[in-house]
């Protein structure tokens, strides 16, 4: 007699403990495929809450959990989970499956581990997408991956941090004796490898010191630089517990600042002149994006409106000029140069507040360009430094 076939059972589907795979299903159009799984006789059943020995069979449901992806195919396992008397709990409970994701059924222990690793690269709704899982089931094995990771944490070395605050409760979840600060979290990133180290509830002083006081005072003392945003309780964490550290500004409120202050400037130009005449049309405040964009980002209705501005007002074309002039300073390849552009952008903007102020009246340039050959500025670079001390 010819012995039965066996169904050949690949070995990264050989890691299901206490079950056996006893059919293999798939779907090509979908590129999906089902295993069907059956019990040893000789598994044990235990509490999924406490550990402990169940007894008597109460019931079982069919459960459907999804399974990393093999050679790009959706894998879902399938098997009878059973429902036993717990004597510890008193309570009918389900029997603990070793390898499903203990914060849901519905996904293995392979996935939660793969989805974990993919959160550190992309968002957690983008991940959900990518594995066609709910958003709040992703959320859920992200958060006890973390958690079981934070067990045996220990915060890195470093020598040069990012901190920032992120929203993590809207205003209408405030309790009592809580300020707008505690609506946020503080994170704290390793400048070098980009990935965060830490996580302190709110924005307050109290949340970058719990950081500090972590690490201990020789980590604080390997601490160069610290950038951060204008948050006056960051910077008093950073000189109380590393006076040593160099504090820099992002560049996003750096922009955010200017783009205030030269938003500022129009709205005071626009005062000073008729605002009731040809140029209010051209500069009030539906126009202010326009004027605040960079010139490359502008589409041709844009570009066309604001050589019409720069046609007719002189102030706004030097803003312009110093307002591109900002922009690049960011992209210069080492501080030295930085701070020459830097220094040209404060001696250009005294010199445009003081020839506003004497009221110099000449002959207004076309282009900016022109402006910039015409208005003096173009002198060495020693000249702007001393123009900035000046100033």
């Amino acid at each position: 007699m010819e012995p039965k076939p066996q169904l050949y059972i690949p070995q990264v589907f050989r890691s299901f403990q206490g079950f056996d795979i006893k059919d293999i299903k798939e779907w090509r159009e979908k590129r999906q495929m089902e295993l069907i799984l059956e019990s040893k006789p000789e598994r044990g059943h235990f509490c999924c809450r406490c550990g402990c020995d169940l007894l008597t069979m109460d019931g079982r449901y069919w459960l459907r959990s999804h399974h990393i992806r093999v050679m790009g195919w959706t894998v879902v396992v399938c098997f009878w989970r059973e429902k036993r008397f717990c004597p510890a709990c008193n309570k009918i409970r389900s029997e603990a499956i070793d390898f499903i994701c203990p914060t849901t059924p519905h996904v293995t222990e392979e996935l939660a581990w793969w989805i974990n690793r993919l959160t550190e690269i992309t968002s957690v709704l983008a991940v959900s997408r990518l594995e066609s899982i709910d958003k709040m089931t992703c959320y859920g094995v992200d958060k006890y991956i973390l958690t079981r990771l934070l067990q045996g944490y220990k915060i890195p070395k470093v020598t040069h941090i990012s901190v920032d605050e992120v929203y993590a409760r809207g205003p209408i979840q405030l309790e009592e004796g809580e300020n707008r600060d505690d609506l946020f979290f503080t994170v704290i990133v390793d400048s070098h490898t980009h990935k965060a180290i830490w996580v302190s509830k709110s924005r307050r002083k109290e949340a970058l010191d719990e950081f500090f006081l972590l690490i201990g005072g020789e980590a604080c003392k390997e601490i160069q630089v610290v950038a951060t945003d204008q948050h006056e309780s960051y910077t008093a964490s950073v000189t109380q517990y590393a006076p040593q550290a160099v504090v820099v500004w992002d560049k996003f409120h750096l922009v955010q600042n200017f783009n205030k202050a030269l938003n500022e400037d129009r709205k005071e130009e626009l005062e000073r002149i008729d605002p009731e005449g040809e140029m209010g049309d051209l500069m009030n405040g539906k126009y202010r994006y326009v004027f605040l964009t960079k010139a490359l980002n502008r589409n041709p209705t844009d570009i066309r409106h604001i050589e019409e501005v720069h046609r007719l007002n002189h102030k706004m074309a030097k803003l312009e000029i110093i307002k591109e002039h900002f922009h690049k300073m960011f992209d210069c390849q080492n501080a030295e140069e930085a701070k020459i552009m830097m220094a040209e952008i404060y001696q250009w903007a005294w010199d445009s507040y003081t020839s506003m102020e004497l009221g110099e009246l000449h002959q207004i340039p076309t282009t900016p360009l022109e402006l910039l050959l015409t208005s003096g500025n173009h002198r060495c670079v020693g000249g702007h430094q001393q123009g900035h001390q000046g100033s």
